[in-house]
């Protein structure tokens, strides 16, 4: 399954929980919340700059072509959804790019230790609410000049702060059937990457 259709459905779930917590938290937290939720507040906090959607479209081709120098040690460590753009790159999608954002969802890919091949990676997606968070956890792995990043996620958990509510597995899809992402480039000292997701969406992810 795609990692955008995990990551929406947690959305809808949590989303079921927002009232409440909303109820339960002051204002302060709420003002606070809603702050962290803005794409230009995260990034000028940073300092950075996103790539214009021409500049992104001249970045894949020459990963297509030449590759775009992404090793899997480039990419170890957690990173921030901050925008989702639609398939043929002319606009952003702002409600899922927000969602994502309120959420705060993350990626995190680290060397997976059970083996030796350099290029195998532990996958973990997750968003938060408050105490609450999801994780989708599993591998994946790079291959490929570009690369790309074939990847599933076979276990599922839902945790309140760091008691776990809920645990399962998930069914392992075939091969053929497994998501990727298509890396695209590493910009900002390294801290922006951006990918083409299996769906076609390009995600842009800041460092965390």
């Amino acid at each position: 399954m795609n990692i955008s259709k995990f990551l929406l459905i947690d959305a809808v779930l949590v989303i079921a929980a927002i009232p409440l917590l909303f109820f339960l938290s002051d204002s302060k937290r709420k003002s606070l919340l809603l702050r962290s939720s803005s794409k230009e507040e995260l990034l000028r906090k940073a300092s950075y700059k996103l790539p214009e959607k021409e500049k992104l479209k001249e970045l894949e081709k020459l990963a297509k072509e030449k590759g775009s120098g992404i090793e899997c040690d480039s990419i170890i460590g957690i990173w921030k959804f901050i925008s989702i753009w639609k398939k043929d790159i002319d606009e952003e999608d702002p409600i899922f790019s927000s969602l994502l954002r309120v959420f705060s969802a993350k990626i995190e890919f680290k060397k997976d230790l059970l083996t030796k091949n350099s290029t195998e990676l532990s996958v973990i997606a997750s968003i938060q609410f408050g105490q609450f968070s999801i994780c989708f956890s599993g591998s994946g792995y790079l291959k490929g000049k570009q690369p790309l990043l074939p990847f599933c996620l076979n276990l599922i958990e839902l945790k309140a702060g760091s008691n776990s509510l809920l645990r399962r597995s998930l069914k392992e899809p075939e091969d053929k059937e497994k998501s990727f992402f298509a890396m695209i480039a590493l910009e900002e000292n390294d801290e922006l990457l951006s990918a083409r997701g299996q769906g076609g969406d390009v995600v842009i992810w800041m460092k965390d």
